[in-house]
């Protein structure tokens, strides 16, 4: 008898009787559907290039070269040499854990349903669970296989009706069929897949389905990967200064910045550090290479590009700017910020084929092109004069495929103007896209930014004295990165990530990172000569309360965060905080987390019901509507849980979901379950990327999304396993924000410290209470000591100093 200790696997996949397995791999004859509507795009190249100028571009998959001994470095030790090989490896890593991905979300014997309009199309409806929440990246025109069900007079399932071979191989039945069912519609609020399914016999309405990985989308990354190699072979390369920037990038600074900005704004709201960038941005002085601005959460990403982008083309009516995003939804929001000023005409939202309508906002919709009941492309001569194109990193892939890249255009024009003049050989035509914008580049894959990069990439051997196209990215790198199948790190790691630590952004005397006592360095004369900064840090808050930021801004952000947000104090009076002045609570529970009998997740009852009594209450007060809270679960079987309790309790107004679907979100009220009470299972849910232990950045993410109110419902010597949640226990237990036990004290840890925030907060309320707000007639922040309060009459000093000489006209 083994002595060793048999470890459940937490995570085990649920029990799929074997013949339902076997009838998925079983021989079959394949029954193809019609395929969805899609842009023709060599039909569309045609229509304004002809083939005598702008010759058939073929688009063969993937020939990347995989290096075995690649495997998936570090994004941070990646270097030009190497470029092709890794990310060929890490691609084809991707995939794989891809295909497994979707393998664990077959669905067995289930339904197909039909209404009568659906029949007039052969169209079918599918169920999919945790199509709501994206688990699965399915889009318009994909294949899902679909095995049909048959029983025998007993009543058992028929596997396999053919016959073998005398080469032992299956040769299957006129009745042994596998439908590749095609995707035309998405409804991913309802977990509905519309299917096109031809030629059903309708023995049984039951089938398996599997669905498939659609190579078009894994074949368009490896390009970008080869293309780049390619771009990175050239001595003067445009894309090397993108990718692997270098001091010989970068420009010198002899002066001060100016104190005053003079240019006008599309939004007067910007403050001091987005018209910074704005300003750097639009002068070009910063060198030759991505301009990126680390916005933490709250502090007006979205606002500064939109202002960037906006500004670009008001500087020249010339200017064309591609805009592009990670995700559809990220998008979106872009082209409705931009739609406030500008018209169906100036601007193009830009969707894949591939893009389901449900999905797209009625707002929205005025500003894409829509052709045969699908999304396509605008003809050529319109879609030349839109100011703006939004987009995601992903469909950047469409300009490769019509051949509307800087590259595919710059020939056209080159080629016809010879066409036209042949002795005129001097004529060097000018870059369509003059800027590329990527939002959340946090969250966008490397090869998946390569697309939008080499749509805008100025052609090999780019004439001398040719403006080449800005590049300037916005995001975060510490909330949630790229959404990957495989977790090797050079996939998951950013190309944004992978830039900051590039010494030139890191090391550079003005970065986040080399702040003095919780405060962005600022540029002073005796710092000149210097490099000029090809970054922005923004620190201003304008979302949530200083006591939700405390710990994120000390954790994440250097202690850098400045509190800017107005009415935040709304929420004060609920009764549950308990007439303190900050809007945070820790609620310990003890209640056992349990899994579902199928491995569908990890759930808790206990907590379930402490999260919706806790909604209720502020209910009850009058203080918030349903729809202003906010429940999230890093596990998808309590998000259920809590969905379900909640239309028990007639509460489905409450926005209830997994933490990843909440990032860019906000609410006034966010409830967080941690839903993880043993220390059991840790280690499996760390291997898996699953829950909010030792997961910084959805550590981040979930207590960010709060503007007024924030509470944590938990177990305290469980987390605590974290150090990063120790730090934020051990300042609600010291600010008397906790409800529960009170015997748990915080382990020693560096980070475990009190915040420039917690600081400021404190000092505020002892001076509020003895009716002194102000000292020397100035408003102190962060003391603790004296020491301290010498340390901030100084920097006042400081500041003063250095809007002097900001204001000195040598």
């Amino acid at each position: 008898m083994s002595n060793k200790q048999v470890v459940l696997d937490a995570y085990a996949p649920p029990y799929v009787p074997l013949k339902l397995k076997q009838l998925n791999q079983a021989a079959a004859l394949v029954v193809p559907s019609t395929p969805a509507p899609c842009t023709q795009y060599a039909s569309y190249t045609a229509s304004f290039a002809g083939h005598s100028f702008l010759a058939s571009r073929d688009f063969p998959p993937g020939t990347t070269v995989e290096d075995p001994s690649s495997n998936g470095a570090e994004a941070a030790s990646l270097v030009s040499s190497t470029y092709k090989s890794t990310f060929a490896t890490a691609l084809r890593q991707e995939e794989t854990a891809l295909r497994q991905e979707y393998e664990a979300h077959a669905i067995y014997q289930t339904s197909l349903t039909q209404t009568p309009s659906d029949a007039a199309h052969s169209m079918y409806r599918l169920i999919v669970p945790g199509l709501r929440e994206f688990n699965l990246p399915l889009e318009v025109g994909d294949i899902v296989r679909l095995k049909q069900l048959r029983f025998d007079a007993r009543g058992e399932l028929i596997v396999f009706s053919g016959f073998t071979a005398p080469d032992r191989a299956p040769v299957p039945g006129s009745l042994d069929v596998c439908h590749e069912a095609v995707v035309w519609v998405i409804d991913r609020m309802n977990e509905t897949l519309f299917l096109r399914l031809d030629g059903l016999r309708p023995m049984s309405m039951l089938f398996n389905a599997s669905f498939t990985i659609q190579s078009s989308r894994a074949d368009a990354l490896h390009r970008a990967v080869n293309e780049a190699h390619a771009h990175l072979q050239e001595s003067h390369s445009w894309l090397r200064a993108m990718l692997f920037p270098t001091r010989d990038d970068g420009a010198m600074q002899h002066k001060l910045n100016p104190s005053a900005f003079n240019f006008e704004l599309f939004d007067d709201e910007l403050n001091h550090e987005q018209l910074r960038a704005v300003h750097t941005i639009l002068k070009e002085k910063y060198g030759r290479l991505p301009y990126l601005i680390s916005g933490p959460p709250g502090t007006g990403k979205t606002k500064t590009i939109v202002e960037i982008a906006l500004q670009l083309i008001h500087e020249h009516n010339t200017s064309r700017v591609l805009l592009c995003a990670p995700s559809d939804p990220a998008a979106d929001t872009t082209v409705h910020r931009l739609s406030k000023h500008l018209t169906p005409n100036e601007l193009l939202r830009m969707n894949s084929s591939a893009r389901s309508f449900p999905e797209v906002p009625a707002s929205i919709m005025p500003f894409c092109h829509v052709e045969d009941k699908f999304f396509s492309l605008p003809p050529f001569a319109d879609l030349m004069r839109r100011r703006i194109v939004v987009t995601t990193v992903r469909d950047a892939e469409v300009l490769h495929q019509a051949r509307l890249t800087n590259r595919d255009l710059f020939a056209l024009e080159r080629d016809f103007h010879t066409a036209l003049h042949p002795e005129d050989t001097s004529y060097v035509p000018s870059l369509h896209w003059t800027a590329l914008l990527i939002d959340e580049a946090a969250q966008a894959a490397e090869p998946e930014a390569l697309l939008s990069l080499l749509a805008v990439a100025p052609p090999k051997n780019v004439p001398k004295g040719l403006k080449e196209p800005r590049v300037v990215m916005v995001g975060d790198q510490n909330q949630l990165g790229p959404r990957t199948a495989s977790k090797k790190p050079v996939i998951q790691k950013s190309l944004f990530e992978r830039l900051l630590l590039r010494p030139i952004y890191c090391e550079h005397p003005l970065t986040r990172s080399k702040q003095n006592g919780g405060h962005v360095p600022r540029l002073t004369r005796d710092m000149l000569p210097i490099m000029k900064p090809p970054f922005t840090d923004l620190i201003r808050n304008y979302r949530s309360h200083p006591a939700i930021l405390a710990t994120p801004s000390s954790l994440f952000y250097n202690d850098t965060l400045e509190p800017c947000a107005s009415g935040v104090e709304s929420l004060l009076t609920w009764k549950g905080f308990k007439g303190r002045k900050l809007p945070v609570l820790f609620r310990d529970n003890r209640s056992e987390d349990e899994i579902e009998q199928d491995g569908g997740g990890w759930f808790n009852v206990g907590e379930a019901n402490i999260a919706l009594e806790m909604a209720q209450s502020f209910l009850r007060q009058e203080l918030l509507q349903p729809e202003q809270i906010c429940i999230m679960s890093p596990f998808r079987a309590q998000v259920k849980v809590l969905r379900k309790k909640a239309r028990a309790q007639a509460k489905s107004g409450i926005n209830i979901g997994p933490l990843e679907a909440f990032q860019g979100l906000e609410s006034r009220l966010v409830i967080l379950c941690t839903t993880r009470t043993r220390d059991r299972f840790i280690n499996q849910d760390m291997a898996r990327g699953l829950g909010v232990i030792h997961e910084p950045r959805r550590f981040n993410v979930a207590l960010t999304r709060a503007k007024q109110g924030l509470i944590v419902i938990g177990n305290p010597d469980v987390l605590d396993l974290d150090e990063n949640w120790a730090s934020f226990l051990a300042f609600c237990k010291r600010t008397g924000s906790w409800e529960g036990e009170l015997g748990w004290r915080a382990p020693h840890s560096e980070k475990v410290k009190r915040s420039r925030l917690e600081k400021q907060m404190h000092l505020r309320n002892m001076v509020e209470e003895a009716g002194d707000e102000r000292i020397n007639g100035t408003r102190q922040l962060g003391i603790s000591s004296r020491e301290e309060d010498g340390v901030w009459n100084s920097g006042v000093a400081a500041e003063e100093a250095v809007r002097d000489a900001e204001a000195s006209p040598n």
